[in-house]
């Protein structure tokens, strides 16, 4: 490719290369005469083209679009958002980011194709378009500080979840600029796609110390989870993993409105408008349920206890809820109607059982307020509520036994010593690791009853607990159990209601059912705060490592041969990275939480993980980065959704960048768009900046050039598609004094193109815009580059799959259309 800066702009001498080298006859001269904006030439790249490159689409949420199908093999060479002229006579263009959203798109890698068109013209050429070759953004060198979904790879290949780049520019020195939208910022790579520098912010000159962000900012909260569970997924799969990792927040910051009206955030001590002191306000809606399930991921909040907000969950679409009170949970999913038709029951078997492909009701630590937490009677309690999960927490002892335990501690408030001798100081707790197995079910009884009038411990409720204790010689039910002994329940159980003395029971049949394919979620109990910080030795190495952590249970879990039906969940990261590594087929759960850190060591609830830690990132997150308490308080967002980057300039001189926001920003007049100034050497925002006024049937803009040192061609579009009374035109712009709203003329209508040569044909198939008038009848049209002083190319984003502007008979998806449009007065190049 070219290094020239101003590769895109061609004098008269080298139109005949560029017209040999795309192999179509004589284009208008210079010399010759247009009255009206005229087609030229045209070439089309089909829909389907595909070029090699790891499956793509499998977050589309469908499998066929307009006839064509999804997954598909390859990487389609579509949505040419930019294009670079280079001087053999092929071009560059930029694929955007794929499939429209942060959510779909993260196995679409980020591409600039070399193609080299064959324009069908008045004198010849097939209209085709050959694909050559193409480089892939990535950043090896890892400068992205945010999360990329190929996060763990070697090459650090970029994808449409990380950027959603609409424009590109070529500096003097051949490197090459992205215009991104989803900052937005600006990108600097090599000619060969790698990263240069980090990401390079837009500042909010308006609001000093603010930056202008977009909802999908990864440097705010609101736009990190996707981020986030996308580097996780993509490294589980490249260790062979088959699911998806499952997110798993706490409800309170959940984001959900529509069926779960949810209209103001709840109020809640770590993130409300008075949070615990030292800690910044901070919105507590950071985490868009609808956003999350259509990026490809089960949303399974914690922890519910009230009926009325498990059936807001409900309405609002989560998979998933834990909770304390499986019988209200299971009173909720029964009264749920989910498609509105009056009759409950939607996510129920035609056995009355919960639908496990429907929704996850999950037992938390078996069954918290109806007995005492993980122990053989709380989870009996939970398969009794036809809990579809059992879930639990577990942690090491010193003979390197997993047993299920909440806590790292034999605590004073939960448990009891079987000798009967006082337990009741904290200082008298010991951690699980420093006793083995026979010492703690020997000495400890974890029976206490403290968590309201419906908690009990009388065992008659747990026959098959008692019984299965009395079989492994434990002096009470309640004794800490082994993780072995959640399995060795769930079998119990069956044989109990289907053979044993329960079988006689009215909701035996139901119970031996939902028991033979309940699931496990298993949380590795570990806090890599307080062992990696040693100035607090209370905390100091108070579990096994995550190593151990994730590989003994992990080990249980296999010998059992639940794979298919166990999960292992955590707040630390480590262990579920470890997990992914070596267990791949056992699925993990990424919990996310935020309670305050107290000065008061012996009272942290240590058991969350999004808190930075002396101004770093908390060790919870493996080194994945969170913004911690960055949300649309601190920064609001100005930059709407899709509203970054669409088009850039690059000055005549190659010296300045001009990106140009596609939607106003919030504040400004909904006509207004900015153009900022942008100093390469400096690599600085110079603070100057243009304005921008859409058409009264403008909505957005498409692209952005200059052809001289004041003017340049801007593309503005409405949202129409298949409309040949669409507005979409091509406005001659002059920049002016900065601060004001620069000149624009029109200067080709694509909707009324004269097409005396017959160069695109007759219309056929029902397709629309062809003949003597020529249309662009596209919603997106992105692509604008001067050939010569009077012919202009333009090309459309064609949105594949999505997009029916062309073919309106067939609908079919749209091609991606090249064509040469001859101006009837020349442009004035400098």
């Amino acid at each position: 490719m070219s290094a020239h800066p101003r590769a895109g702009l061609f004098g008269l001498a080298l139109l005949p290369l560029l017209l040999a080298a795309c192999g179509g006859g004589e284009l208008q001269t210079p010399t010759s005469s247009v009255t009206a904006p005229t087609l030229s030439g045209r070439a089309i790249l089909p829909a389907a083209t595909f070029a090699d490159g790891p499956i793509s689409g499998q977050y589309l949420g469908g499998t066929l679009f307009n006839g064509h199908s999804a997954p598909f093999a390859k990487q389609p060479v579509q949505g040419f958002s930019a294009i670079l002229k280079n001087a053999d006579g092929s071009f560059l263009v930029m694929a955007d980011n794929g499939y429209g959203s942060i959510e779909n798109s993260a196995d679409f890698n980020l591409r600039v194709y070399t193609i080299r068109p064959n324009f069908k013209t008045a004198n010849g050429g097939d209209g085709s378009i050959k694909t050559e070759k193409f480089i892939e953004l990535k950043d090896p060198n890892k400068l992205i500080p945010f999360a990329i979904t190929n996060q763990f790879s070697k090459e650090r290949v970029l994808t449409g979840a990380d950027f959603d780049i609409e424009s590109m520019q070529r500096a003097p020195d051949g490197t090459l600029w992205f215009g991104d939208e989803f900052g937005p910022f600006l990108l600097h790579t090599d000619a060969n796609g790698v990263l240069l520098e980090a990401p390079i912010k837009l500042m909010d000159s308006e609001n000093a110390g603010q930056e202008i962000r977009s909802p999908q900012n990864p440097y705010s909260e609101e736009g990190s989870a996707v981020r986030i569970m996308n580097a996780v997924r993509a490294h589980a799969q490249s260790f062979g993993a088959k699911r998806a990792p499952v997110f798993s927040p706490y409800f309170v910051q959940l984001k959900y409105d529509a069926n779960g009206v949810k209209s103001s955030p709840d109020a809640h001590y770590a993130r409300g408008k008075n949070p615990q002191p030292g800690l910044t306000p901070a919105t507590s809606e950071i985490f868009d349920v609808a956003s999350l399930k259509s990026a490809g991921y089960q949303v399974v909040t914690w922890t519910v206890n009230d009926k009325a907000k498990m059936t807001e969950l409900l309405k609002a679409g989560v998979s998933g809820i834990i909770s304390d009170r499986p019988d209200l949970l299971l009173a909720a999913v029964k009264e749920f109607d989910a498609n509105k038709d009056g009759v409950p029951g939607d996510y129920l078997t035609k056995d009355g059982l919960i639908d496990p492909a429907k929704f996850d009701a999950q037992g938390h630590r078996g069954a918290r307020n109806l007995r005492p937490e993980n122990t053989l009677p709380a989870f009996e309690a939970a398969l009794d509520n036809l809990m579809t999960t059992l879930e639990t927490d577990s942690g090491i002892t010193k003979d390197g036994v997993s047993v299920l335990k909440h806590d790292p501690y034999i605590e004073t408030q939960k448990c009891r010593r079987t000798d009967g001798t006082p337990y009741n100081d904290i200082k008298q707790e010991v951690l699980i690791k420093d006793l083995t197995l026979a010492q703690i079910q020997a000495d400890y009884i974890c029976d206490k009853v403290f968590r309201g009038a419906d908690q009990s411990n009388d065992v008659a409720l747990s026959p098959v607990s008692a019984a299965l204790a009395t079989t492994k010689g434990y002096t009470s039910p309640y004794v800490l159990p082994k993780t072995q002994d959640i399995f060795d329940l769930v079998t119990a159980y069956i044989d109990y209601y289907s053979t044993g003395a329960g079988k006689t029971h009215p909701d035996a049949a139901k119970r031996v059912a939902n028991a033979k394919t309940v699931r496990f979620n298993i949380e590795t109990k570990i806090n890599p705060r307080s062992d990696k910080d040693n100035h607090d030795k209370v905390y100091k190495d108070r579990t096994v490592g995550f190593e151990q952590m994730a590989d003994t249970l992990a080990k249980v879990i296999v010998d059992n041969k639940m794979e298919a039906r166990a999960d292992i969940q955590s707040f630390d990261f480590r262990t579920l990275l470890r997990v992914q590594e070596k267990f791949p087929a056992i699925r993990t759960v990424y919990l996310f939480g935020d309670f305050p850190i107290y000065p008061d060591p012996a009272n942290t609830d240590d058991g969350t993980n999004m808190q930075d830690e002396n101004g770093k990132n908390t060790p919870w997150m493996a080194g994945l980065y969170w913004p911690y308490r960055s949300t649309a308080t601190s920064n609001p967002f100005r930059a709407k959704k899709s509203g970054g980057f669409e088009g850039m300039a690059l000055s005549s001189d190659g010296s300045k960048l001009y990106p140009l926001l596609e939607q106003p920003l919030t504040g400004h007049d909904d006509k207004t768009l900015l153009i900022s100034e942008f100093d390469i050497a400096s690599r600085k925002y110079t603070g100057k900046t243009f304005k921008y006024k859409l058409d009264a049937k403008g909505t957005n803009i498409g692209d952005f050039i200059l052809f001289n040192a004041e003017e340049g061609i801007i593309i503005e579009r409405d949202n129409s598609t298949g409309d040949l009374t669409g507005f979409k035109k091509l406005f001659k712009i002059k920049l002016g004094k900065a601060g004001d709203y620069v000149e624009k003329t029109e200067l080709v209508n694509l909707m009324d193109i004269k097409d005396p040569k017959g160069i695109s044909g007759t219309a056929s198939n029902g397709d629309i815009g062809l003949g003597g008038v020529f249309a662009m009848p596209f919603v997106t049209i992105e692509d604008v580059v001067v050939i010569d002083e009077n012919t202009l190319g333009v090309l459309n984003d064609n949105n594949y799959p999505f997009s029916v502007g062309r073919h309106m008979g067939t609908k079919l998806p749209d091609d991606n259309e090249f064509m040469l449009i001859t101006l009837p007065s020349p442009l004035k190049l400098k």
